[in-house]
């Protein structure tokens, strides 16, 4: 189980870093006079650099050494993130934060490979159990930066997120020896799968855009719209991401267990309309609690049931090109979605917009992907794909 636990580590060190962004988001503001539009832009410039990272990222990972890669990925995260600790302005602030978004770009490829190449039985459950780790990181990042900070600064919180990273990169030498999936046919699926491949793609770039969106702005939102000191603020969004943990391995079972990956993916998408417009509509103080506690079992939730589905349509050989290609997307909308809503809010200065907004994305994707992929498949588009060009073959 080295192999999961290590991704796991991995990838809850790089969100643990990452979320340091908006669960510190008041302290930058006050540092760097950053406005929330500014602090969506700090995101945004992440998974811009995530989003051109990946897909290189997995056509090295498929061509082999994925550990090898991982530990290079982390070691540059890890240094990116100490860059920003000892940012000195806004220049640097978002040189920093770019660096940080090209090293994260390079880290899920390989741990999907290596998971799904080790644990194929149980992908969904496997790969969403290496995705708790997302959520884990926030919840700590929610949990211990804020007294941090408080008591030492920002920077001083940030350090120890890099401090984090660091050690974790270490940890990856522990799969150098690791064996990971075969390699099989490549191309002939991509291809056949396009239109399918578009509509996954586009479901997850809403999905990871709402979520980054949510993670980004809820320590502020808390703070501005009901008055949570910042460790309060900080407590709920650990709450949200705890579970938001929990819920990964529910959906994930959920799909390996009914067979059925999109219908599992649509409801998750449904219950996220309904956590973001209840949020919409600005409930008491009181009843703050319960929505982000429902907005983090399906905000924060989806993920790991997603990649799933996206490794199994792959098939064997592909699971790390296609990984990347969804990842590009997927950081797009981490891209687009907190600037852009984080300007609107700012200039109509009310937050109920950005949650309306991003409950009606995720639904109109929902829909599109339900009426792309076709009735009664259940293994994923690519794979559908691929036993189509068989049977043809075969018919031939």
């Amino acid at each position: 189980m080295a192999v999961v636990g290590v991704s796991i580590a991995v990838l809850a060190a790089g969100t643990f870093a990452i979320s340091a962004f908006g669960v510190l988001a008041p302290k930058l503001a006050d540092a760097f006079a950053l406005s929330r539009a500014d602090i969506g832009f700090v995101t945004s410039v992440v998974f811009l650099g995530a989003a051109l990272g990946s897909a290189p990222a997995g056509r090295l990972t498929d061509r082999g050494h994925p550990a090898r890669l991982l530990a290079l990925a982390m070691s540059a995260f890890a240094g990116s993130v100490l860059l920003f600790a000892l940012a000195p302005d806004r220049a640097i602030l978002f040189a920093a934060a770019a660096l940080a978004g090209l090293a994260y770009g390079c880290v899920n490829p390989p741990t999907n490979v290596i998971v799904a190449g080790q644990l194929a039985r149980r992908l969904g459950f496997f790969l969403s159990l290496k995705q708790t780790g997302v959520p884990l990181g926030g919840l700590l990042a929610g949990a211990v930066l804020p007294p941090v900070a408080i008591a030492w600064g920002w920077r001083a919180a940030v350090g120890v997120a890099a401090v984090a990273c660091a050690l974790v990169a270490a940890a990856t030498l522990l799969l150098r020896n690791v064996a990971t999936i075969e390699l099989g046919h490549r191309g002939r699926s991509l291809v056949a799968g396009r239109r399918q491949l578009v509509a996954l793609g586009g479901f997850g770039f809403v999905m990871a855009g709402s979520q980054w969106a949510f993670l980004t702005y809820l320590v502020l939102f808390l703070t501005q719209q009901f008055r949570f000191g910042l460790a309060a603020a900080g407590l709920a969004l650990a709450l949200a991401q705890g579970l938001g943990a929990c819920a990964r391995l529910l959906w994930g079972w959920l799909s390996d267990k009914t067979g059925n990956r999109l219908g599992v993916l649509l409801l998750m998408a449904a219950l996220q309309v309904v956590a973001l417009e209840l949020l919409a509509l600005f409930p008491g103080r009181t009843l703050a609690w319960p929505l982000v506690a429902l907005a983090g079992v399906t905000i924060v939730g989806w993920n790991g049931a997603f990649y799933g589905y996206v490794a199994e349509s792959a098939g064997p050989g592909n699971v790390g090109q296609v990984s990347g290609q969804m990842l590009v997307l997927i950081f797009a909308g981490s891209v687009v979605f907190p600037p852009m809503l984080g300007a609107l809010v700012d200039a109509i200065d009310s937050w109920r917009p950005l949650w309306a907004i991003c409950g009606g994305a995720v639904a109109a994707a929902a829909l599109g992907l339900g009426l792309t992929i076709p009735r009664g498949s259940t293994a994923g588009p690519f794979a559908a794909a691929e036993m189509a060009a068989a049977g043809g073959e075969a018919d031939a």
